[in-house]
């Protein structure tokens, strides 16, 4: 135990503290001294656990605690500074962390990332220089990740989409969720209310450690164990019993009844049933019951490139993506378990879905579950540029500029990055704008890992301000995507913000140049 929690000054200093400085400055549950008290690549060094974390931006205000830190006796370090902090041996020492580092923002992330591919260049120039084999030996292995990311500044932190909307506290960081779960699954800490919530406040996007140069890093999978930890302790979120309930008896995270999941597609459905066709055309919840639009224009398509697909309608079940997201893994492998006999019983042999989660859950989560669904699974996108390159699909010119976003769920964590934009460039008259962080490193609207079920206004905010800061600048005449969850939170965005953008997913922008 540090010798500063045995300080019987420290409720005064704490107090004076708060009074100086504001008790929203002042951070003394145990859950961020923790995190705080980590540093060094990933975090995986520690200093001595500090009393108190104190945030403080502003040079008066470092100075004002100079003074009042000699007044009380206390020793204050920094945690923009990555070295250990030393005991003194004095057993009443009370220290306290500054905390003077705003969270990176995505001007910050750009940079870091150009700065990132001028390091892998001058390594590559440098192995191409070597001539003695041990020396290339040195230098492949110095340009790894591991080794690049030594000395680097900030090497502890990761971008997150979410922190800035949260204070810049760093227990609601990247670093801040990786570090709890790491202490969560170790035994180190118990399963808390401030715990639980920095956890479930992340968009599981995986884009943490981009601006480090790193690749193939799941630390969204990472925190998403930690949910299943608290599940496990009872301390998921309330939503996510009536989630399950709704998935698993509904067959939808809304509850809406099952029998009106085909409504507003109905004819379509009643035209194009699955009966054992080359192709099942999965639509998925959120398109199925808020954008039936999608749907209709995925079959035009799909019609129009000669594709033998069915519809199952309202006999469609949920993927239970939202389940394993939550932390429910015993109910996603129930679910998964049984959509994938289903599946086999109708004799699925290729799916295709417009949804990333779905497509997601298919390809990545089902296999992690424990589960391997028999069918191979589509995004359209990947049908469409096949059918380009056999020319069966033959899409009209269609002027303007459009700029595509890359869902996380079918971007950064399944790698479909080429095959929509193929598809895009093939539109004669079109002119594709890539947004200024694309592919790997594209931004989160805010709807992914759940947020939306947990915190739907820090969801809504996230995405205003992909829309303000990123998306209104393009000055494209539209947006498309691949992802019913971050359509529908564009859209909502853009509207709220009294200004025009028009949010399509890519079937619809084809079905426009058929």
């Amino acid at each position: 135990m540090a010798a500063s929690s045995e300080d019987s000054r420290l409720p005064r200093i704490l107090e004076e503290l708060m009074r100086a400085f504001g008790p929203e400055s002042v951070l003394t549950d145990y859950e961020d001294r923790y995190v705080y008290s980590f540093y060094g690549e990933f975090a995986t060094r520690r200093r001595e656990t500090p009393a108190a974390v104190l945030r403080l931006s502003s040079e008066e205000g470092r100075k004002k605690l100079e003074g009042l830190a000699e007044a009380l006796g206390i020793r204050v370090t920094r945690n923009d500074v990555g070295e250990e902090v030393q005991r003194s041996g004095q057993q009443d020492e009370t220290v306290v962390l500054l905390d003077s580092r705003e969270p990176i923002d995505s001007a910050a992330l750009g940079e870091g990332l150009s700065e990132a591919e001028g390091v892998r260049a001058q390594g590559k120039l440098r192995l191409l220089e070597e001539k003695s084999l041990h020396r290339w030996f040195v230098s492949s292995l110095s340009n790894q990740n591991g080794f690049r990311l030594m000395g680097l500044p900030d090497s502890d932190r990761g971008f997150c989409t979410v922190d800035p909307f949260l204070g810049g506290v760093e227990t609601f960081s990247s670093k801040g969720r990786l570090i709890l779960t790491r202490g969560l699954i170790r035994g180190e800490l118990k399963a808390t209310e401030r715990l639980a919530d920095s956890i479930y406040t992340c968009t599981a996007c995986g884009q943490c450690y981009g601006q480090l140069g790193l690749t193939g890093l799941e630390v969204n999978n990472a925190i998403v164990r930690g949910r299943r930890e608290l599940v496990e302790a009872g301390l998921g979120p309330k939503q996510a019993v009536i989630l399950s309930e709704n998935v698993l008896g509904q067959g939808n995270p809304m509850g809406m009844q099952a029998e009106d999941r085909a409504i507003l597609y109905e004819d379509l459905a009643e035209e194009s049933p699955f009966r054992g066709n080359e192709v099942l055309y999965w639509t998925g919840c959120s398109t199925s019951y808020r954008l039936p639009g999608v749907v209709i224009s995925t079959a035009k398509v799909l019609r129009e490139a000669g594709v033998d697909f069915g519809l199952l309608g309202e006999g469609e079940r949920c993927c239970g993506l939202i389940l394993y997201l939550l932390g429910l893994w015993d109910e996603a492998r129930i679910n998964a378990e049984g959509f994938s006999k289903g599946m086999h019983e109708l004799g699925v042999r290729k799916l295709v879905t417009g949804c990333a989660g779905c497509y997601y859950a298919f390809t990545r989560v089902y296999p992690t579950l424990g589960v391997k669904p028999a069918f191979e699974a589509y995004h359209t996108s990947q049908l469409m540029d096949e059918a380009l390159l056999r020319e069966e699909l033959q899409p009209k010119a269609l002027k303007g500029s459009y700029a595509w976003h890359d869902p996380c769920d079918l971007g950064r964590h399944c790698g479909v990055f080429e095959p929509p934009r193929r598809v895009l460039r093939a539109i004669q008259g079109l002119e594709l704008v890539e947004p200024p962080l694309n592919r790997e490193n594209a931004l989160c609207c805010g709807a992914g890992g759940g947020l939306m079920m947990y915190n739907l206004d820090l969801a809504e905010r996230i995405a205003r301000s992909k829309v303000s800061d990123e998306l209104f600048r393009l000055s494209v005449d539209g947006l498309v995507t691949g992802c019913p969850a971050c359509i529908l939170n564009l859209k909502h965005a853009a509207s709220s913000t009294q200004r025009k953008m028009a949010v399509y997913d890519i079937a619809e922008l084809i079905d426009m140049c058929l």
